[in-house]
């Protein structure tokens, strides 16, 4: 089938989406979802568990922060990849399963509250842990931090499908892009505080290892129970299920052929692996800088924000293309941005000073940002709603099969230096860009997924 286009500006799609929002009234399962009057608070509390989840993980930052406190323990950058792959990897395992449980269930927000309150549980024992400890037995350390960022990550697993399908119901295609935009953009801003305070604690001589990051993750803890009480608050409609609920099996071997038989969804995941490949080099972007470039221990607040900065900028124009344009742009154009980061690594030995890897920061949160809402977004438009949540737990898995990545990547780094880990990097990014030119444009003329209201093909 040929591209669709639509207007970007002024749409019949847009001008009924205002309409909507003034008065707070939807219309079904289409354009406008299935929120009704619920609509605009689902929204406001969406809003304040993105603005605050963003803020509080900026305090313990997964790319900056994390992995200079996990080098006090181990010189090994191959160790660092284990603990930035846990952070990742342990969220595969239940995807799968949490997707095919949620087909015959009409609301999933019971899974999500107890999923996101393991979470915050997990992180606050974290933040006392680290405060607390003091010289000894490290090995002891690591392996209770190993544990609880497992056990954080497999939480997020489980709440991350009944979380993606929540916006499903409860939000209108045209509202989405938006939506999640301004979570990370006041997220964002909210977030420069955070980096400020990481660049005070850091850089405090009466404030030492291990207590500085153990004042930080709590700080991340405190913020993790305001963001999950909003998120707490959301008002889920019932949804739809299938007729008849596939057992595990079942499930699983006609995920298969959905990735097989609807070439929408393959190509989604083909560009998505590629782009996502970004990963492999992460975690060693901010050590690179400590080790090859001289910076000291401070400058992490500066990356930080910067990260934090290109997240806020970014998300102005993510938000505007998604919703006027489309979600296809969205992705391209992060798939773009996620090439220029390992090239401008490489490029940063030849020129003086920090200001070239602060720029490199800047570009890892707009393609952080890019990524959350280009690729969450199209997957919402491409998914019949029936299968939405099996169309996100296939996904997320696919996705978050990338978890051994950082753990390959600390391994070249180990071996052959960090310039062969950034150039990889650049080489399959590349590649999922072009992938990312494969993708078909999914909305009609009014704003509408053509697939949001399809049928099952498996």
């Amino acid at each position: 089938m040929p591209d669709i286009n639509i207007t970007c500006t002024g749409c019949e799609g847009i001008e009924k989406f205002e309409s909507f929002w003034r008065n707070g009234k939807g219309n079904g399962m289409g354009l406008y979802g299935s929120g009704g009057d619920n609509v605009r608070f689902n929204f406001v509390c969406g809003l304040m568990h993105g603005v605050f989840y963003r803020a509080g993980m900026a305090f313990s930052e997964p790319t900056s922060v994390l992995p200079v406190f996990l080098s006090h323990f181990t010189g090994s950058l191959t160790m660092i990849g284990v603990f930035s792959a846990l952070i990742q990897g342990g969220g595969v395992l239940p995807m799968l399963f949490v997707a095919n449980r949620l087909e015959r269930a009409r609301r999933k927000k019971p899974i999500l509250l107890v999923a996101i309150w393991v979470r915050a549980a997990a992180w606050g024992v974290l933040g006392v842990l680290v405060f607390l400890w003091r010289d000894g037995d490290t090995t002891l350390v690591l392996m209770a931090l190993l544990v609880l960022l497992f056990i954080f990550s497999f939480a997020g697993g489980v709440a991350a499908v009944p979380f993606n399908d929540l916006w499903g119901k409860t939000l209108p295609a045209t509202l989405r892009g938006r939506f999640f935009g301004h979570r990370q953009l006041w997220g964002g801003v909210l977030a420069l505080g955070s980096a400020y305070v990481v660049k005070r604690v850091l850089g405090d001589p009466e404030l030492v290892f291990p207590n500085n990051y153990g004042v930080l993750f709590l700080f991340s803890f405190g913020f993790l129970v305001i963001s999950y009480v909003a998120l707490s608050s959301v008002r889920e409609p019932e949804g739809d299920i299938l007729e008849s609920p596939r057992k595990l099996s079942v499930f699983l071997f006609q995920s298969l052929r959905l990735i097989r038989e609807d070439r929408d969804f393959c190509r989604f995941l083909l560009s998505r692996l590629g782009i996502g490949f970004g990963t492999f080099a992460l975690p060693f972007y901010v050590l690179y800088g400590q080790r090859e470039l001289h910076l000291p221990t401070e400058m992490i607040g500066l990356l930080v924000g910067a990260q934090v900065a290109g997240a806020i900028l970014s998300n102005v124009i993510w938000a505007e293309l998604s919703d006027r344009v489309g979600n296809r742009i969205v992705i391209r154009l992060t798939g773009l941005v996620a090439v220029l980061i390992p090239v401008l690594t490489l490029i940063t030995s030849y020129v003086p000073g920090s200001t070239l890897l602060v720029v490199v920061f800047a570009l890892i949160g707009a393609q952080i940002s890019g990524t959350g809402i280009g690729f969450s977004n199209y997957l919402l438009e491409i998914a019949p709603v029936t299968l939405r949540p099996a169309y996100i737990g296939i996904a997320g898995t696919m996705a978050g099969m990338s978890f051994l990545l950082p753990i390959a990547g600390g391994f070249v780094v180990d071996l052959w230096g960090f310039q062969a880990a950034f150039l990889a990097t650049a080489v399959v990014v590349a590649g999922g860009f072009v992938c990312s030119l494969t993708l078909r444009c999914i909305r009609n003329s009014d704003g509408n997924a053509q697939k949001s209201g399809g049928q099952s093909r498996v």
